[in-house]
């Protein structure tokens, strides 16, 4: 097993290590209930399973997995976020998920005996927990309501990659960046009289690794969104002054200048 993550102890050492700052996590058992498949457990059962978790810390840039790498076990974020991608031969990057604190990394491995389809890194100092793949399994086989939440919680990872292929292969790049500022915006934004603000630390490139494109089109499909009174940019800020708009960029009704693809 991999060190009691009740101990705080553990994680400073690990934190000495990467000579990372330590963060405000949650606590494991907050984390393991804020998984849709292991809220359904009762506080002792998941009072249990934290003690078999171990701990693993990561500095941003760090690699969680690579690509074809065997899986040992279920990861949890605790705190920070992990970026799940695809990495083509001539280096370009595509994002398939980011994994914030409470959601499973990469599960299906853990469940079909395969090795990790993707990799995965950290966007930022991370921490997670570690639970081995036999302890996972048991519970699946002892407890059905535990077995029937991780089928919806994989067949939503479905319905989103199905989602995430319509995108890349039907969709305008301008629809992908419309819709990409518009989540931003509700699920961050604040609504000010300038119109909905949010921030956005991502660069142009890692804008574009997420929404599958190029660097230079998403550069040039922004400053359209500008020309056109869509949206404002600021110093790591976007400000959306016309919300209906930016929805008819999604829905392919408008566009922002000439069709352009990858």
């Amino acid at each position: 097993m991999g060190a009691n993550p009740g101990k705080p102890q553990g994680l400073l050492a690990s934190a000495d290590q990467h000579n990372m700052p330590l963060m405000a996590i949650l606590d494991p058992i907050e984390a393991l209930r804020r998984v849709p498949f292991f809220a359904v457990l009762p506080a002792e059962e998941l009072d249990a399973l934290a003690r078999h978790c171990g701990v693993r810390r990561l500095a941003k840039d760090e690699m969680l997995f690579a690509e074809g790498d065997p899986c040992d076990g279920l990861l949890v974020v605790q705190a920070g976020a992990i970026k799940v991608f695809k990495m083509a031969d001539t280096g370009r990057e595509q994002i398939l998920a980011i994994d914030r604190a409470g959601s499973t990394v990469s599960e299906l491995p853990v469940f079909d005996g395969g090795t990790y389809p993707a990799s995965a890194a950290a966007l930022e100092d991370s921490t997670l927990l570690f639970l081995p793949k036999r302890d996972v399994l048991d519970l699946c086989t002892r407890n059905s309501e535990v077995a029937l939440a991780i089928i919806k919680t994989l067949a939503s990872r479905f319905r989103y990659m199905t989602s995430l292929v319509e995108e890349l292969s039907l969709k305008e790049v301008s629809h992908r960046l419309a819709r990409f500022l518009r989540d931003r915006a509700l699920a961050f934004g604040v609504r000010t009289r300038r119109g909905i603000e949010f921030p956005l630390e991502e660069t142009n490139q890692e804008i574009g690794a997420e929404i599958g494109t190029v660097r230079d089109l998403v550069s040039r499909n922004l400053r359209r969104f500008v020309d056109r009174g869509i949206i404002k940019l600021e110093r790591r800020k976007v400000i959306v002054l016309d919300m209906a708009e930016l929805e008819s960029q999604i829905a392919g009704t408008k566009r922002a200048g000439t069709s352009e693809r990858p």
